[in-house]
């Protein structure tokens, strides 16, 4: 008898349990199922323009919309996406990257999946960015240069005139030292150093030497270390720049009329443009020896899966990359355009005419190097980022903050190549 009670328990729970399954895979499952995951690093400043686009991409593609998250910064992303749990379908990666994410076996080929029209229509160095082993594993999407935003207003009641472009840092430093002295305790200028591209573009712009050369980094010396000592002076010594601001709040000063210059990336140009009450203007980084400035890259690339869940991410990363796309998000971001057909476009020639400021990122770019290192993305940036707090932050002496640094990256470097 309790065998019996025991075995109509058991059969009315397995009952229950098949009754019950439709409803929990209808309301989750299939839907979840459908959806195209895209994990992504636009922020603020241009996430209206991606919304629209992702947007209308589900209005005609609903069948597999696109759910996108932010994901915080590049560092956030790789670190979300390295622990391999509830992996997306799409990301939006820089290109440095790329290797790392190819040897762990996350990332999709591409390479069967571009077209001969696309791949005629975005320069080789664009390809190679985004190529490992020969093989395409990303597709080139933001690509950006280093700029100064000046505030024409405060130059104006600084005394210093409105043609003038700083044709080295000498330049720079008389003009921000004016600044402070004639607008009534603004902050004069801003270099932003906390990441290793950031580190790279003003060392090589100040320096006129390159950091790395054939793939080895040096950062330890005699030019580095002077060029860190000057920011020093101008944040410790002089005061003319701000100390321990994040990028927030130093956008934050610019906007309210506190702040004269400002180094940032192009793609911060529309936003930082249509919300300054007065008028800007753009200045590339002085360039000793005419060194090509650092491009900042960064991709969309698929995560491995079954073929019909990459056949619908392709989908969707074509459609951000498509010429319509791509002007739009060239004239409402400020990222320079890296399609041929958009560059030379009459629409984009007819913009320029009134946002003269988006023409000095494009000329940038195209003499830029992408800064795409064989080196591991996170270890690097980690090496340096701390390095930078205590040279900056804490006020420590460069020569031995950086002697230190490049012992580590040499060390790394070493283990690579023993590999």
């Amino acid at each position: 008898m309790a065998r019996r009670r025991i075995t109509l328990h058991l059969l009315y729970a397995f009952a229950l349990l098949v009754l019950t399954a439709p409803a929990y895979a209808s309301k989750d499952g299939p839907q979840a199922e459908k959806e195209i995951k895209f994990w992504h690093t636009v922020g603020t400043h241009n996430k209206d323009i991606l919304n629209q686009t992702i947007k209308s991409f589900n209005t005609e593609n609903q069948s597999a919309p696109v759910v996108s998250v932010f994901q915080g910064n590049p560092r956030d992303l790789l670190l979300k996406l390295l622990s391999q749990e509830n992996l997306p379908d799409v990301i939006q990666v820089p290109v440095q990257a790329l290797e790392q994410l190819h040897h762990k076996g996350l990332i999709a080929d591409l390479t069967p999946l571009v077209s001969d029209a696309l791949r005629k229509d975005i320069s080789h160095k664009y390809w190679q960015s985004v190529s490992v082993d020969e093989r395409i594993y990303g597709i080139p999407f933001e690509y950006s240069v280093p700029i100064l935003y000046v505030n024409q207003h405060i130059l104006r009641i600084s005394g210093v005139k409105q043609e003038v472009r700083p044709k080295s840092w000498d330049d720079l430093y008389s003009i921000a030292q004016k600044i402070k002295r004639y607008s009534r305790k603004k902050w004069a200028l801003h270099i932003p150093v906390n990441t290793v591209t950031q580190f790279l573009s003003f060392i090589q712009s100040y320096t006129g030497m390159p950091v790395v050369r054939e793939g080895k980094f040096s950062v330890n010396t005699e030019e580095v270390v002077s060029a860190m000592r000057f920011l020093q002076n101008l944040v410790f010594q002089e005061k003319i720049m701000p100390a321990k601001v994040s990028a927030d709040e130093v956008e934050a000063l610019f906007l309210s009329g506190n702040l004269g210059i400002m180094l940032n990336s192009s793609s911060m140009l529309v936003y930082t443009e249509s919300n300054l009450p007065y008028d800007m203007n753009v200045w590339y980084l002085p360039s000793g020896n005419d060194l090509p400035p650092v491009v900042t890259g960064s991709c969309l690339a698929l995560v491995r899966s079954n073929a019909r869940r990459e056949k619908h991410g392709f989908s969707f990363i074509e459609y951000m990359v498509d010429y319509a796309h791509a002007i739009k998000w060239h004239t409402h971001t400020g990222s320079p355009a890296i399609r041929t057909s958009v560059k030379e476009s009459l629409d984009l020639l007819i913009f320029y005419e009134d946002n003269p400021n988006h023409m000095s990122s494009v000329i940038e770019l195209e003499r830029g190097r992408i800064y795409d290192p064989e080196w591991n993305f996170l270890t690097l940036d980690s090496i340096i980022g701390n390095a930078l707090d205590e040279i900056l932050i804490k006020g420590e002496d460069p020569q031995k903050i950086l002697f230190d640094a490049q012992k580590k990256i040499d060390a790394i470097s070493q283990a690579r190549n023993e590999q």
